[in-house]
């Protein structure tokens, strides 16, 4: 196995009585596609935001590429590859789909301030946004509107604007939230897709369990803040205490 990207040493988050992260000790290893799951409460979420950064953690080490970013802030944990997107979309619906992913990419290239009327002469960036779009599959509708895709299509959206910092590791939190049965198939094949070549290494947190299971490389199951399984999907599916605590039917 190769060295951990992201390291979780006796993490823990508590809100009041509510413990949402209790000593945990996580691996997130390159190029293995982890999907989290849990019931509503489980601290899905709060343990993102802690890692990215968004929330302080009360006790415990985060290391990411052997670097301990635990009190690190959202910016800097960015500019270093550990990068997220969130439940609601969160794109620049009056602007093209291609200057959504344009802005970023020349933030990070340190020209985010010019104006939109100067970045057509930006080659190297224009470059680098077509290769993101064409990536993410919306190299077709680069010059819509954000606000005339599909809600599919503007999670694809969001998915390059993340891919636009360049992540080594990138959190999803729910990406499929609203989405019909199709929108839901196509943006998995092209989180799959991007997983396999290499792009960036995922983290879904998710509730769909038909997504959960054919997707993932790894299944790690959070219940009140401990983790009561962490392992291959089809382990996972086995595990009595995954099927006592709340999976039920859904993982026969």
């Amino acid at each position: 196995m190769s060295q951990p990207l992201l390291s979780v040493r006796g993490l823990y988050k508590a809100f009041g009585k509510v413990v949402t992260a209790r000593d945990l000790d996580i691996d997130f290893h390159p190029g293995q596609l982890t999907s989290i799951i849990g019931p509503n409460g489980a601290g899905k979420s709060t343990l993102i935001n802690v890692l990215t950064g968004a929330l302080p953690a009360d006790q415990g080490r985060i290391l990411f590429q052997g670097r301990d970013i635990t009190g690190l802030p959202v910016h800097q944990r960015v500019q270093m590859g550990l990068c997220r997107s969130f439940q609601v979309v969160n794109v620049f619906p009056g602007l093209s789909v291609f200057h959504n992913v344009q802005i970023p990419v020349l933030a990070l290239a340190g020209r985010g301030r010019r104006v939109l009327g100067s970045l057509a002469r930006e080659q190297e960036a224009r470059r680098e946004t077509e290769r993101i779009l064409e990536m993410v599959g919306l190299a077709d509708k680069a010059s819509q509107p954000a606000s005339a895709l599909s809600h599919g299509d503007q999670r694809l959206l969001e998915v390059g604007i993340a891919l636009a910092a360049r992540p080594r590791l990138l959190f999803l939190d729910e990406p499929t939230a609203g989405m019909n049965p199709v929108e839901r198939r196509e943006i998995l094949a092209g989180i799959q897709r991007l997983s396999r070549q290499g792009v960036t290494t995922f983290v879904i947190v998710e509730h769909d369990m038909d997504i959960v299971f054919s997707l993932s490389d790894r299944v790690i199951v959070l219940h009140r803040g401990d983790i009561i399984c962490d392992g291959e999907p089809s382990a996972v599916q086995c595990d009595p205490q995954v099927r006592e605590c709340y999976l039920g039917e859904e993982v026969l």
